[in-house]
């Protein structure tokens, strides 16, 4: 009788293994733009943005993360497992904390989601495709205009974190 107990264990674990071992895995792909860049171009540093964390859940429980340089190439894939998986995206400041994009009042914007429908060994794009919110010059700790002076320190900022550009107004 004790025989067939550690046998029916091993069994049981070698299953295990087995399933765990079985799981099929696709994987998505994720690329992203500015909000009023020139297309082609990502300018993450010009905004004040060091990398993107992409956070994901499926439909079955399956979690996911993962953080990648925001570089001129803006795009990454990553291998789970299949199922409907739903992203978020955040933007990400040199020490890594998150930017919380705002509108042109300073109320926050929600982070960009996406979905994605994984399947067996394909590469899946998300959708939509994935548009940040820069944050606005005066509050994104660039110095925009080249003049020596950053956000806040900046003169054309006027004070306030919200103004849209640390260049001075146009000549009427």
């Amino acid at each position: 009788m004790w025989m067939w107990r550690s046998w029916l264990r091993v069994l049981c674990l070698a299953g295990g293994l087995w399933a765990v071992g079985c799981t099929d895995y696709g994987s998505y792909n994720v690329s992203w733009t500015f909000e009023g860049d020139p297309p082609g171009e990502v300018r993450c540093g010009q905004h004040g943005v060091d990398s993107i964390r992409l956070t994901g859940m499926s439909t079955e429980g399956d979690g996911s993360e993962v953080t990648t340089l925001c570089t001129t190439q803006p795009s990454f894939s990553h291998s789970v497992p299949v199922g409907t998986w739903t992203f978020t995206v955040q933007q990400l400041d040199v020490r890594g904390r998150p930017i919380t994009p705002t509108d042109a009042q300073g109320y926050p914007l929600p982070d960009p989601t996406a979905t994605a429908t994984i399947a067996k060994d394909t590469e899946t794009p998300l959708d939509p495709p994935i548009v940040l919110t820069p944050r606005p010059e005066c509050g994104d700790g660039v110095d925009n205009d080249d003049d020596g002076r950053v956000d806040l320190d900046d003169a054309e900022c006027a004070g306030s974190a919200s103004t849209p550009s640390e260049s001075p107004p146009a000549p009427q």
